[in-house]
């Protein structure tokens, strides 16, 4: 089946939009779409007139009667679409000030025709005649997002995406009322179990973007905030794993014997497999989505927990008549833990909790 534009529904979240701007555009948009949503953020009776010519144009439009975000305009149209459209392909999100031309639309169209169990990105590129204070905020936002999610996606902060309808559901779901439920959606691709598809649209900012509710910071904390519990989790784990290590090794492994000798390492492993019983339920509860996992989540996770352990008890092995007791080789340990605090958390998003990949059909 050849490509259809008709089919599919393109939304444009507006607050107090610009006459001049917002209707040539939805005009042209008209030329190629039949289905178009426009939201009415709460602009008032100043905007009803333009409004009232998208109407006119043939556009169904929602009404916010105060202005509630944009996170809540994109959500009202979601739920709009989910409910009154189940016939269309996909749904197209731009934005209504100029930075979005149909032709890139269109674009993001076609490859979400190509691409349907994908999420698009139609992605600008900042190579020139960019506003410093974007570049910045995309460049930092974008090393993060890849740090913490292992996905590469290079504009982070566009309004220009496209759908498929079997995430609906999920949209309509999604918390965020304002522009952080555009990054809210990006990170919750992992839990989706949807892959983005990057396309490379025109980079057009409107009187040097100074309108831009853009935040790098509080972007860069939301990005981080997966981190943040999985590094709660792993200060809990760090806890209960170094309680026991210091009980077996102060209280049980004590006096003469053979086994005293290794109980350094004995230690290190009994502690490990309490703590990591426990960082397994949160880790896969609390930080990787909790659901729909490809198979053998189970078994890879404590696969890995038995070579770390063991390679911790050769680690306190080889290093057990180190120079300075107790201390020394507890910094040791601590190093070890460091440096396997990094290398699990990749380990368990991209190999142990990975979502099976979602399909439209």
């Amino acid at each position: 089946m050849e490509l259809d534009l008709k089919n599919y529904v393109v939304l444009i979240p507006a607050y107090k939009p610009v006459f001049d701007q917002m209707i040539p555009f939805v005009e042209e948009l008209k030329g190629s779409f039949d289905k178009i949503v426009c939201v009415d953020d709460g602009g008032g009776e100043a905007y009803a007139d333009v409004f009232a010519k998208c109407r006119e144009l043939g556009c169904v439009v929602l009404t916010h009667e105060v202005n509630r975000g944009k996170g809540a305009a994109l959500r009202t149209g979601f739920a709009h679409i989910n409910e009154n459209m189940t016939d269309a392909s996909g749904v197209i999100t731009a934005d209504c000030d100029g930075q979005h031309t149909v032709p890139d639309i269109i674009k993001v169209t076609e490859a979400l025709y190509e691409h349907p169990d994908d999420l698009i990105i139609g992605g600008r590129r900042f190579d020139k005649n960019v506003p410093l204070r974007s570049k910045a905020g995309n460049t930092v936002t974008r090393i993060l997002f890849k740090l913490v999610t292992g996905i590469s996606i290079y504009d982070t902060q566009t309004g220009l995406r496209g759908f498929p309808m079997s995430l609906m559901p999920e949209l309509t779901a999604l918390p965020g009322d304002r522009y952080e439920y555009e990054m809210n959606m990006l990170l919750k691709l992992h839990n989706w179990g949807v892959s983005p598809y990057e396309v490379t649209i025109a980079t057009i900012y409107i009187n040097e973007n100074k309108g831009s509710h853009f935040n790098a910071f509080k972007d860069g904390m939301r990005i981080c905030a997966m981190i943040f519990k999985y590094a709660a989790g792993s200060i809990l784990s760090f806890l209960i794993d170094w309680a026991i290590f210091l009980l077996f090794m102060q209280l049980v492994f004590r006096g003469d014997g053979d086994v005293v000798k290794y109980r350094y390492a004995l230690s290190f492993g009994i502690a490990r497999v309490f703590s990591s019983v426990f960082n397994y339920l949160y880790n896969r509860l609390a930080v990787f989505g909790g659901k729909n996992y490809e198979r053998g989540a189970t078994v890879k996770y404590f696969s890995i927990v038995v070579v770390v352990m063991l390679l911790g008890m050769l680690v306190q092995r080889l290093t057990a008549y180190v120079p300075g007791g107790d201390t020394v080789h507890s910094l040791i340990k601590l190093a070890y833990d460091a440096v396997m605090f990094c290398v699990n958390y990749v380990l368990q998003r991209d190999f142990v909790f990975k979502v099976k990949k979602r399909k439209t059909n």
